[in-house]
Formats: structure tokens, C-alpha cells, sequence
């Protein structure tokens, strides 16, 4: 079976005929599309466009491709608007709540995307410290939530959802002090100012050993007390404009990047990554606001994973914790 993003992939380059530009307008990097094409073109058998050195071409299978895939694109949007018309999604309301990281890299395109399409539905994302969350659905009727949950203990209120761990990078403004260091050390980043949500235990006891070696258990958390920030747009600004360090995934910092704001350390650690879950009521069944837009954002969080690929490749070999 043919993937519809394959589909949409190979339309948008059919349009820019160009892999760079189509690339950027799919906010993927050109050997992701390069590979997404190779791909389609394995399932279909044979070429679909012909590449040169000025432009990119369909072949006539490629046409043929191109001319199905609009049909099934155009299909896909009408089938979402009929069934949203059936299961009545032009009144109500979804709410949900989520951690500053998960909210930027997952709810955030995909609300945005829902609300375009269901503009009856009434949305509110709550974006807190995510340790808080589960406590307060007493008072706040969530419909879901999507949080790092490594630190929630086993509860039989809850159902949990595994998402994919997406790996985090330490982030600094061009031209930091440590972007012109020559071997590059994890400790290195003691002299600096660690800015981040708050971290779960995992992440406490991982810097600990790595970034203070030596030091008291405690001291890691009593440094970073002054630096705690649940707003990434807080965080992006002030390591932006001083010598802070800051912590990314992808998702959260793909603009940046590619604007030229921000550089990644070339320090990989394995265990540094999110560890985020869509969480639910058991015994409570999901609206039709609240399944569609999980659907999405499982979609979103598998998409996540082929686009930061590249920037995983590029940082070199990990660091033993």
C-alpha cells in the first residue's frame, strides 16, 4: 500500500520542480525527500521523474502517479469533512493538556491544523509543568493528556500511550564559546547556564554524573533552580541572547536552526531524549475531537522521527552515560 505523505511529497516536488524547494516547502530536509521519492518509486517499480541539472520532470509513469495522487489527496480531505459532518464535529470542545515540549513539537501543528478544519470545535491547550498535570485533571476536565510521564507513578486512573523518544540536544547561540572549543566535552558545560523546563529524575541523575562529576547528588538541581523556565519561548530568547545553554529536540527548534539562530553541541548522549505518552481516563470513552486529533498527533510524532534524522547523523557518535 501506497503512504499518502509519499503522495503528497511527490506532488509538491511535481509543483516546485526542484528538491530544495519543495523540501523546504514540506519543512523536510532534501535527502528525507530524496528518500521519500526513492521510495515511491521502488513500490511503483519504475521512475517517476526524470532529474537534470535544471529541473525535475514526471515521467509518464510519474504522471500517472501524480494524477491518482490528487484524486486520493482530494478524496482523503473530502472523506475527513463528511465524517466530521457525521460524528457532529461542528460544535463542542476539546481540551487538552501538555509540557512545554511536547506542546510545541506535537499539539501545537496539529491543533492548528484541526482547528482549520473543525472551526465549530472551541480548543484550549493547557501548557504547564508537566509533574502537575495528572493532579489537576480533578479539577480540569482534560480530554487528554501528552506528557513525560517517567516520573508518574503506575495509577489505575490512567491508560498511557507510548510515543516514539524523540533524542534532545544541547543548543547554543552562533557563535558561542564552546562552538570554537576543539574536543568538546561533556564537562565543558559546567562553566555555562543550563535554561530548561523542569527535568525529570531521569535527567537529573544523567547530568549529574556527566556535566558535575564528582559532586554531591544535590547539587545539580540547587544550580539549576534559577534556570527552571516552562515557556520555550522564555528559554529560546535568553539562549539566544547570552551564553546560555538550552535544551532542543527537533521540533522545537527546527526555525531556529535553519534560520541560523541557534547551533547543536556536538555532544550525542543515548538516554537524552523525551519520554512522552498520551495519557487518558480509563473507563471514559474519547470524543470525536479528542480521537482524530490523537490519530494526528501519532502521525506527526512518526514524522518527527524522519526529520531529525539527519541532524542525529551529523553530531557524531554518542556519548557513554
Amino acid at each position: 500500500m501506497i503512504e499518502v505523505r509519499l503522495l503528497r511529497n511527490a506532488l509538491m516536488l511535481a509543483k516546485h520542480q526542484n528538491f530544495a524547494r519543495a523540501a523546504s516547502k514540506l519543512n523536510i530536509s532534501q535527502p528525507t525527500l530524496t528518500r521519500s521519492i526513492q521510495s515511491l518509486e521502488r513500490t511503483v517499480g519504475e521512475p517517476l521523474f526524470d532529474r537534470t541539472t535544471r529541473t525535475i520532470r514526471p515521467t509518464k509513469a510519474g504522471e500517472i502517479v501524480l494524477k491518482h495522487a490528487s484524486i486520493i489527496i482530494a478524496s482523503e480531505r473530502a472523506l475527513q469533512e463528511e465524517v466530521g459532518r457525521h460524528q457532529g464535529l461542528t460544535v463542542g470542545s476539546l481540551f487538552v493538556g501538555t509540557g512545554p515540549y511536547a506542546g510545541t513539537e506535537l499539539i501545537a501543528p496539529i491543533i492548528g491544523q484541526f482547528s482549520s478544519q473543525y472551526p465549530g470545535i472551541k480548543v484550549e491547550v493547557r501548557v504547564g509543568d508537566w509533574r502537575k498535570l495528572p493532579g489537576r485533571w480533578l479539577q480540569e476536565d482534560f480530554d487528554y493528556l501528552v506528557m513525560e510521564t517517567s516520573d508518574l507513578a503506575d495509577s489505575p486512573d490512567f491508560e498511557i500511550t507510548r510515543l516514539i523518544r524523540h533524542p534532545a540536544f544541547f543548543i547554543c547561540r552562533k557563535n558561542h564559546p564552546l562552538t570554537k572549543k576543539d574536543n568538546l566535552t561533556i564537562s565543558d558545560l559546567a562553566a555555562f547556564h543550563l535554561m530548561s523546563p523542569a527535568l525529570p529524575g531521569r535527567l537529573v541523575g544523567l547530568f549529574s554524573r556527566l556535566i558535575f562529576p564528582g559532586q554531591d547528588a544535590d547539587v545539580l538541581p540547587k544550580m539549576l533552580q534559577n534556570s527552571v523556565c516552562n515557556d520555550l519561548g522564555t528559554i529560546k530568547t535568553a539562549v539566544s541572547e547570552s551564553d546560555s545553554i538550552g535544551l532542543g529536540t527537533y521540533g522545537t527548534v527546527a526555525s531556529e536552526l535553519k534560520a541560523g539562530i541557534f547551533d547543536v553541541l556536538p555532544l550525542r548522549l543515548p538516554t537524552l531524549t523525551t519520554d512522552h505518552h498520551i495519557v487518558t481516563r480509563k473507563g471514559i470513552s474519547l470524543s470525536p475531537s479528542a480521537r482524530i486529533t490523537i490519530d494526528a498527533l501519532i502521525e506527526r510524532d512518526k514524522q518527527l522521527a524522519i526529520w531529525e534524522a539527519d541532524l542525529v547523523e551529523s553530531l557524531g557518535p554518542e556519548i557513554t552515560a
